[in-house]
């Protein structure tokens, strides 16, 4: 069999999921809940659990309906139950809100046939490899809406994401829109978890927008240079997973974690060849904020 007949779903779900995780990983940045997406696929992973003790196949619509409801009660508590102002304590209950969920999964399934297997599976996305159309058509459909309501409702979800305290003055509902988006990015990881793993949805969400944040980009070159980014890696990883029999989720995740490396270092490189010269760039133009 040659790569394409192999490879070819594995990698449009991939090149699906660089097309609308970036874009959430601006707001994700903004916000500064790095980890909302670790939480909130693992709750979501804790859903797809419940549906597999429940009997049901991994196709079975069934899976999406309580990994979804999972995901939406995930949503409405981390908009409702803190003060996005205070982050250490924002960061504090995405920890321990993603050790709960873990912590469930493992005692729902540790007598459970396969258990494990399927613990294993949620987390390293081995389910990449056995991609159907049908997927392919859900990711497409729901990507597809969720990218629509960012586009237009973009101000507005930017506002509240880079500064609360302005859009309030100007008279929005700040837990509201913080519902709306969590709401989104909840159904997006819903779709996301159960094809390619926790960890890769974490990877495509933050490395490519934090690689192009490094590098310096603003606007809207740092969305057109994370795509980039994400790309290359997703084409590398299918080579790699094919030529090397790995996992292809997890080959991914190592790709991005090496990528990231290379990076921070070229950016290392670069202030400590500015400071020998006396020019260092300012640094706020490294700053996600800024970007």
């Amino acid at each position: 069999m040659n790569f394409l007949s192999v490879m070819a779903l594995p990698l449009l779900a991939c090149l699906l999921l660089v097309l609308i995780l970036p874009a959430l990983g601006q707001h994700v940045l903004a916000r500064g809940v790095i980890f909302v997406d670790l939480a909130l696929a693992q709750i979501a992973a804790l859903g797809q659990s419940v549906a597999f003790l429940l009997g049901a196949e991994p196709h079975d619509p069934s899976t999406y309906y309580w990994s979804f409801g999972f995901t939406l009660l995930g949503a409405a508590l981390f908009s409702f139950m803190w003060d996005r102002e205070h982050s250490v304590l924002q960061e504090a209950f995405i920890g321990i809100s993603f050790a709960l969920a873990t912590a469930a999964t493992l005692l729902l399934l540790a007598n459970a046939p396969h258990g494990a297997e399927h613990v294993r599976g949620t987390l390293s996305g081995e389910a990449l490899g056995w991609v159907t159309w049908k997927d392919i058509a859900i990711m497409t459909a729901l990507f597809a809406i969720v990218g629509a309501f960012q586009f237009f409702f973009r101000h507005n979800l930017f506002l509240c994401s880079e500064d609360p305290r302005r859009a309030r003055q100007m008279g929005l509902s700040v837990k509201k829109w913080d519902l709306l988006f969590y709401a989104s990015f909840g159904l997006v990881v819903t779709v996301s978890v159960k094809v390619s793993g926790v960890l890769a949805v974490f990877s495509y969400l933050i490395v490519p927008i934090v690689c192009s944040t490094l590098l310096g980009r603003r606007g809207g070159s740092r969305l057109y240079w994370a795509w980039a980014i994400g790309f290359v890696v997703s084409v590398l990883g299918a080579v790699f997973s094919y030529l090397k029999d790995w996992p292809m989720g997890a080959t991914i995740v190592c790709l991005f974690g090496v990528t990231v490396a290379i990076v921070s270092l070229s950016v290392r490189m670069k202030y400590v060849e500015a400071d020998a010269e006396g020019e260092r760039p300012a640094a706020k133009e490294f700053r996600s904020g800024e970007a």
